[in-house]
């Protein structure tokens, strides 16, 4: 009987409409101080850095030049309180949700910077509650697993688990392009690109993009976490074409009586099932 109900469930949930859609980037982390406020790569010896990219990396990935710079997480935030003010202003608190949030970036295989590492390794997306960091004067915390990041992180969700393969659609990083000191970053070309992932459907997460506000907290932090020593991802948060992005469909919510509609239907006909087995009148099975 629960598989009936979930099934006539199943076209509520598909056919809700798409409202509108939010898209917000980190502030440029080139030629200012704004990506210091949005985005933070957190070495494992406590430094940090923000500037025109950040890395998620582990300590065995490659520098330029060869040999490994420090392992590395980075975290991102994106100001999003304006747009959900606006949100429950037009559709009404709670007539409104989200769907289909992503966080997106542009990567280059290499940097020519000896901070950043490369390689292919797996890292993990958590969303945090813990919105007041800055990079410089209040750092977020190197973290290696879920329970150390939870000494700083004062709530989190882990979104995803990743696979980085150290490839474009054009191209595949090699080590004796990282040693032969014949590159540069790549902001365009077949040796940059842009990665997104899908970060599901977590409640904590999809509350926190639901009550945040220009009037208390506007931002929603993530926290990306090298789970790999070879693990080595250079992201631009200045001087590519694009900035780290989280975005979203907003989609609206079935009125409470269009619910209670459909539930008290699939209801009526399981009770009319059941008393036409008590009086043995259940339809006759098909023939063979």
């Amino acid at each position: 009987m629960t598989t009936s109900i979930a099934m006539i469930g199943l076209p509520l949930a598909a056919h809700a409409t798409v409202l509108t859609s939010g898209s917000f980037t980190t502030a440029s982390g080139a030629g200012g101080t704004g990506g210091a406020q949005t985005s933070c790569m957190i070495f494992s010896n406590g430094t940090s850095w923000s500037g025109g990219a950040v890395g998620v990396q582990g300590s065995a990935s490659l520098k330029t030049g060869g040999g490994s710079a420090l392992a590395a997480n980075v975290t991102f935030k994106f100001n999003i309180g304006s747009f959900v003010d606006s949100l429950n202003s037009v559709y009404g608190l709670g007539n409104w949700a989200v769907s289909n949030v992503k966080l997106s970036f542009q990567y280059s295989l290499y940097a020519n910077n000896s901070r950043f590492n490369s390689g292919p390794g797996t890292f993990d997306i958590y969303w945090v509650a813990n919105d007041s960091w800055v990079q410089g004067t209040s750092t977020p915390t190197y973290a290696t697993n879920s329970t150390s990041l939870s000494s700083w992180s004062g709530g989190q969700a882990l979104l995803a688990s990743e696979y980085y393969d150290w490839t474009t659609p054009g191209y595949t990083g090699t080590v004796t392009d990282l040693t032969s000191g014949q590159w540069s970053t790549d902001s365009s070309g077949t040796r940059q690109s842009i990665l997104s992932y899908d970060l599901g459907s977590n409640v904590s997460f999809l509350g926190d993009i639901l009550t945040a506000s220009s009037s208390g907290d506007s931002n929603i932090s993530l926290y990306l976490m090298s789970t790999s020593d070879t693990t080595g991802i250079t992201i631009f948060t200045g001087g590519g074409t694009s900035l780290p992005t989280l975005s979203f469909d907003v989609v609206s919510v079935p009125e409470p009586g269009t619910c209670a509609l459909i539930l008290l239907g699939a209801g009526a006909g399981i009770l009319l099932m059941r008393r036409m087995q008590g009086n043995g009148s259940a339809p006759a099975s098909p023939v063979q």
